[in-house]
């Protein structure tokens, strides 16, 4: 009799175990995300690959249009991030053009672009792309489901106590874009331009493939969606 007890109660604690491992597996396997990092990680981490780019230079690009002389561009660009919780970005990309034309006229370009937007008003269809031929200088492009996603301005920079002249005929060299200066600043009653593509500049090819995945990952997750155009 308590053989046959125990062994009814043994193949009842088998068949409860057998039950049991699905639950622990289930429980197992919800402790890990398959759908990647959060949002919030992804957001630090594009924070992080842009500043670790520093300063982006594209070497100088030669240009031979049928109807001119040849003349020679050099770009430089930085770009700072601020993340604004839960997915907003906010861009501010400095950019000089130096331009150099038959070996004689030098001119610059310093500008700065402020870019605003939201990672669930843009498509997750992000891609990266190599700024002209021959140059070191890469970008990633976005684009944008509603009309208002971007918000941009642009305002000349100068040099703190040089004429913006001097600037402009090339007698300065930029060599840092962090010694230059608002010139002015964009009125505040002018809510910007606003686009449907976006295009940032990165550093180099690995960091425009790791950003625009990770741009990609992120605009789903914010709960980005296709273009309406």
């Amino acid at each position: 009799m308590m053989a046959k007890w125990r062994m009814k109660w043994g193949v009842v604690g088998f068949f409860l175990l057998l039950t049991g491992l699905p639950v622990v597996w289930a429980g197992s396997s919800e402790s890990v995300d398959p759908e990647g990092p959060s949002l919030e990680e992804t957001m630090a981490f594009i924070k992080d690959t842009w500043e670790a780019c520093a300063t982006m230079r594209s070497g100088l690009q030669r240009m031979a249009p049928k109807d001119g002389a040849p003349w020679q561009m050099d770009r430089t660009a930085k770009v700072d991030v601020v993340v604004r919780p839960p997915s907003g970005l906010q861009l501010t990309t400095r950019l000089n053009e130096r331009m150099r034309f038959g070996g004689a006229l030098d001119l610059q370009a310093p500008v700065e672009k402020i870019q605003e937007f939201n990672l669930n008003a843009m498509s997750p269809n992000v891609s990266s792309e190599r700024e002209g031929e021959g140059t070191n200088l890469y970008g990633i492009r976005l684009r944008c489901t509603r009309a208002a996603c971007v918000t941009e301005w642009v305002a000349t920079l100068s040099m703190p106590g040089k004429p913006i002249h001097d600037l402009k005929t090339g007698r300065l060299v930029v060599t840092n874009l962090e010694e230059l200066v608002y010139e002015d600043r964009a009125p505040k009653d002018k809510p910007g331009e606003k686009k449907g593509e976006l295009s940032l500049p990165v550093c180099d090819a690995a960091a425009a493939e790791s950003l625009s995945k990770a741009l990609n990952h992120a605009i789903s997750k914010a709960g980005g969606k296709k273009p309406l155009f």
